[in-house]
């Protein structure tokens, strides 16, 4: 009995050692092909006429018709303008609230059927971003544990020394704007700090536009008032790995890392 047995047993095992390097093989393969893909979030409908143009009713944004269409039986596709290249995305359920928005997605590309795997999409900074030479930095309601943000902030901004740190909003190209509640995007319409009760729970950063009060790109922390300045610190690395994705390997890297990954859900007016 024993004798069949050990064959048997030795049958098993190579098999579960090939199987298992073929996975290893196949994560390898998958963690070196995964990469980024820039573009706009559309529908494939439009997608396939050249634009919204066409679809559009009257007084609908390209983003509504995107949406419509989606809802209509069309799928949610990744237009690439620079090669004119249209991808199926795997994740049908992200892409919603970046209709008609230029994004970065991370994921890997299936060439067979030209689906991106998604892990991630984020919004794609804007050009005034990349322009920016001057940051003011502000803390809004930032009392116990939050008030160590700005003075983290500053290490941090100086140590890259890609802005020129003022001290008036006003003269900024942009503004750090952090606090424990989310932005409400009324940076400019607002006639004095944020009047919410503050619970730190969470760090918030938004860069934002001094001239619109825009947001154009921000994000947040979920860790309680010991952990802010590790927060802040974060958020800052974070920021700078989109800003130079096309001009920094390593910030490039670390951003298709933190990526790979989906976060969770991103708060609205972030």
């Amino acid at each position: 009995m024993f004798g069949k047995e050990a064959p048997y047993r030795a049958m098993q095992k190579a098999i579960v050692a090939t199987c298992a390097c073929v996975l290893c093989a196949a994560l390898s393969v998958g963690a070196r092909d995964e990469r980024m893909f820039k573009g706009e979030i559309t529908d494939s409908k439009c997608a396939a006429l050249g634009g919204h143009k066409t679809m559009l009713d009257p007084g609908e944004s390209d983003a509504q018709c995107t949406i419509a269409c989606v809802k209509a039986g069309a799928k949610y596709v990744l237009a690439d303008p620079s090669n004119k290249a249209i991808y199926q995305l795997s994740d049908q359920k992200k892409p919603e609230v970046f209709a008609a928005e230029n994004v970065i997605v991370v994921g890997t590309l299936d060439n067979s059927g030209g689906t991106i795997h998604v892990d991630d999409i984020v919004r794609e900074l804007p050009p005034k971003v990349a322009q920016a030479k001057t940051v003011a930095i502000i803390c809004d309601a930032c009392p116990r544990g939050m008030a160590k943000a700005p003075r983290v902030a500053y290490e941090q901004l100086s140590d890259w020394e890609r802005f020129t740190i003022v001290p008036d909003p006003t003269k900024a190209d942009v503004v750090f704007l952090f606090s424990a509640n989310p932005y409400l995007g009324d940076y400019v319409t607002r006639d004095g700090p944020d009047t919410r009760p503050v619970d730190v729970a969470a760090t918030y950063m938004n860069v934002i536009d001094p001239r619109t009060g825009a947001s154009l790109w921000g994000d947040y922390d979920r860790a309680g008032s010991y952990f802010v300045a590790s927060a802040t610190k974060n958020l800052i690395a974070e920021f700078r790995e989109q800003l130079e994705i096309d001009t920094n390997p390593a910030e490039r890297e670390a951003f298709l890392k933190r990526h790979r990954v989906p976060k969770a859900a991103q708060a609205v007016g972030k």
